[in-house]
């Protein structure tokens, strides 16, 4: 029961910050840009679980899945960046799709091994 309520309430807490940042971050770019402010918060997340992922061990079970499972599962989106993705397709913006998919799939891996680099 521990781990389910650490899920969440690592889960409130990344949803609402990924709530807060989109805001912020979508006020910032222009509108009909590529839909940046979620490709941001994917890097960061999974830059994020890439510092978390070798300390994983060392912290106490109730943590590991707060951060981890919890509030990095629920601060990115991959449902999100599938429906912006389909929503630039329909509207006939494929380059901007392919651009889109390529930096998200590619950005996030290389944000997750910076981070996991950091402290290997």
């Amino acid at each position: 029961m521990n781990h389910i309520l650490s899920v969440f309430i690592g889960g409130f807490f990344g949803s609402a910050s990924r709530y807060v940042l989109q805001t912020i971050f979508n006020r910032l770019m222009p509108a009909g840009s590529i839909p940046i402010s979620i490709l941001l918060i994917n890097l960061i997340g999974s830059f994020g679980l890439g510092i978390a992922f070798p300390r994983k061990e060392a912290w106490d079970p109730s943590f590991q899945v707060f951060l981890t499972i919890g509030f990095l599962g629920a601060f990115t989106t991959f449902s999100t960046f599938s429906m912006e993705t389909i929503e630039l397709i329909r509207k006939y913006r494929c380059i901007d799709s392919l651009i889109y998919v390529t930096v998200s799939i590619l950005g996030c891996i290389g944000a997750f091994l910076c981070g996991y680099l950091m402290y290997v």
